[in-house]
C-alpha cells in the first residue's frame, strides 16, 4: 500500500479548520440598547469686550448588551452624525458590529458610529425574538430586480413605490436635566461610572437615582448622589479641594 505522505494531513487539516472559521464568522451580532445618554459640554471659545463667547459641544454616550458583555460607545454630534433615533429605548434590538475601537449600530430607525469606551461583563442577554429578528434581518436584504418578470412576452411595468409613512410625532420629554459646574474649570463629569465630558456640563438623565463624580488631576474627587425626575432641571456646583 502507498503510504501517504504527512504534508497531506496537514493541508486537509488546515482546510477543514479555516472552512469551519469561515462559516461561522459574522461581521455582524444581534445585541439589545441598555441606554442611551446625552451630554452637553459649553466651554469659552474667544472673549469680546469681557463677554465670552461659548460654544456648546453634544456628546451621546451609548451602552449595548451583547451576548455576556455591555460595550459603551461615545460619539459628537456634528453634521455628519445625527441624533439617536428616538426608538432607541432600554431592550430595543440593535445589530452590531466591532472594528478595532469603533462600534457600529444598525436598525431599521437609524445607524451609528461611535468610539468604544468601556466594555463590561454581564450577565446573558435577553434572545432576539423571530419577529425582532425577522425586522432587522430586512437591513441585510438585497432590493429584488424586476428585470425577466414578464407576462405573455411583455415586461410587468414595476408597481409604484408607496408613500412613505408620516414622521412619528416627537417623543414626550421622559428625562431630567442636570448642569453641572466646578472649581477648578474643566475637571471631567462621571455619571454611575460613566465619563460624560468636561464641566461645565449640560446632562440629560433618564429619571432615577445617579450618582456623579467630578474630578481633575491634582485634586480630591468630589461625589454626590441625586435623584432625577422627568422634565427636572437641576445645578449641581462642585469645588474639588487638593
Amino acid at each position: 500500500m502507498k503510504r501517504v505522505p504527512p504534508v497531506f494531513f496537514v493541508l486537509i487539516a488546515v482546510v477543514l479548520i479555516g472552512s469551519r472559521f469561515a462559516g461561522s464568522q459574522s461581521p455582524w451580532q444581534y445585541g439589545r440598547i441598555v441606554s442611551v445618554k446625552k451630554s452637553v459640554t459649553t466651554s469659552t471659545k474667544a472673549w469680546v469686550v469681557n463677554t465670552p463667547l461659548d460654544e456648546e459641544s453634544t456628546q451621546y454616550t451609548i451602552a449595548v448588551h451583547v451576548q455576556d458583555k455591555i460595550i459603551v460607545g461615545t460619539y459628537e454630534l456634528s453634521a455628519t452624525e445625527s441624533e439617536p433615533p428616538p426608538e432607541w429605548v432600554p431592550d430595543t434590538a440593535v445589530q452590531l458590529e466591532i472594528t478595532g475601537e469603533s462600534l457600529y449600530l444598525r436598525s431599521p430607525a437609524g445607524s451609528l458610529r461611535l468610539h468604544i469606551t468601556h466594555r463590561k461583563a454581564a450577565s446573558a442577554m435577553r434572545p432576539i425574538s423571530a419577529e425582532e429578528k425577522k425586522r432587522l434581518s430586512s437591513l441585510d436584504a438585497a432590493p429584488q430586480s424586476m428585470i425577466g418578470f414578464s407576462k405573455s412576452g411583455e415586461d410587468k411595468a414595476a408597481a409604484p413605490e408607496p408613500a412613505p409613512p408620516p414622521p412619528p410625532p416627537p417623543p414626550a420629554p421622559s428625562t431630567g436635566l442636570v448642569v453641572v459646574r466646578s472649581t477648578p474649570f474643566l475637571s471631567e463629569v462621571f455619571v454611575d461610572g460613566d465619563s460624560m465630558g468636561y464641566t461645565p456640563a449640560k446632562i440629560a438623565l433618564s429619571p432615577g437615582k445617579h450618582t456623579f463624580r467630578v474630578e481633575k488631576p491634582g485634586y480630591k474627587p468630589w461625589t454626590k448622589e441625586m435623584t432625577i425626575t422627568v422634565g427636572s432641571e437641576l445645578t449641581l456646583d462642585a469645588t474639588l479641594a487638593r
